[in-house]
């Protein structure tokens, strides 16, 4: 079998082959020392931030980056929290960017007051004035977006009218500025009662579930969470709606200077569709632009069922803005 040449013989002595586990266990080692770090993203509930502005907020920041493209302030929208941010705020953390979500008063984790909810919108685009100053002088030289859905659009305006050191683009999601009224037969007589007596704190829920999104599971998403507002009186809907009113007169006041993209769903039930292009129309930039995503609902971005349409879109325009 072996005819014409020797055979091979191996060494199976610990000596013989103790260089080459000494050789792998050195290469091992370095391959872990030189592996890269590769940091999750960090929820981060008592910033700096929060507790000079002394308002309730969250960050999102990847410890990983260590130049940021830019800050993203998320502000929520009606009987939401900031909670709600939080699958906006994960996905751009991820890409380079502090998300700043503050709650506005009256939601979240503040505590009851005896405040209407006028005066808690007023207070609340005031912190954010004051949180737009701090982030600024914290961080010079990185350029902050500030982005608000539906009456958090309002508060973004208003804070960005005040304050805008700093801000190098907005992102305004379902501000349309007209209420939809709806059948209040729909949401039950005990709704109906509750309203009827101006100050009852009322179950919304019903309300919520056929109105809120086109996608049943940001409706379910926003019933569950505990944080969020499910009680409404019609004095503070009311006021709600009052502030929304106002949309086009805070969009008239924003700096020229700074871009603008509006974003609009064509099947939103809470406001009108068409009412955002008087919104978009008296902002003064140069730099703006429209998108209406086809079929949504109100809910665009304060929940964990982002449209990739809506989604890519906010990344694009950050992307063209960075």
């Amino acid at each position: 079998m072996f005819a014409g040449r020797k055979p091979r013989f191996y060494s199976t002595s610990l000596d013989a082959s103790l260089p080459a586990i000494v050789f792998l266990l050195v290469t091992l080692m370095a391959c872990e020392i030189f592996r890269p770090a590769f940091a999750e993203v960090v929820k981060d509930d008592r910033s700096k931030v929060s507790q000079a502005a002394g308002v309730p907020i969250y960050e999102w920041k990847d410890d990983s980056v260590n130049q940021l493209k830019g800050i993203v302030v998320a502000v929520h929208g009606f009987a939401q929290d900031a909670g709600a941010m939080t699958s906006i705020g994960q996905t751009f953390a991820k890409q380079g960017y502090l998300v700043v979500a503050p709650d506005l008063r009256g939601h979240g984790r503040w505590e009851e007051t005896d405040a209407s909810m006028e005066e808690n919108l007023q207070s609340s685009c005031d912190d954010l004035a004051k949180i737009l100053s701090l982030l600024h002088k914290k961080y010079k030289k990185t350029s902050i977006y500030c982005l608000g859905e539906s009456t958090g659009s309002g508060v973004v305006m208003s804070a960005v009218a005040k304050q805008s050191d700093g801000v190098r683009g907005i992102i305004l999601c379902a501000a349309g500025s007209q209420p939809s009224f709806h059948n209040p037969a729909v949401m039950g007589s005990k709704f109906i009662k509750g309203m009827a007596t101006f100050v009852t704190q009322v179950d919304i829920r019903p309300y919520l579930q056929h109105y809120l999104s086109d996608d049943d599971r940001v409706a379910q998403e926003m019933i569950n969470d505990p944080l969020a507002k499910k009680t409404q009186s019609a004095s503070q809907l009311l006021g709600t709606m009052s502030f929304i009113k106002e949309m086009p007169v805070r969009a008239a006041k924003l700096p020229s200077s700074i871009p603008v993209l509006v974003i609009q769903g064509t099947a939103d039930q809470i406001v009108l569709p068409a009412s955002a292009e008087p919104v978009f129309q008296a902002v003064r930039a140069r730099d703006k632009k429209f998108v209406p995503v086809n079929g949504s609902g109100h809910i665009l971005v304060g929940t964990s069922f982002i449209k990739p349409l809506v989604l890519r879109t906010i990344e694009n325009w950050l992307a063209e803005h960075g």
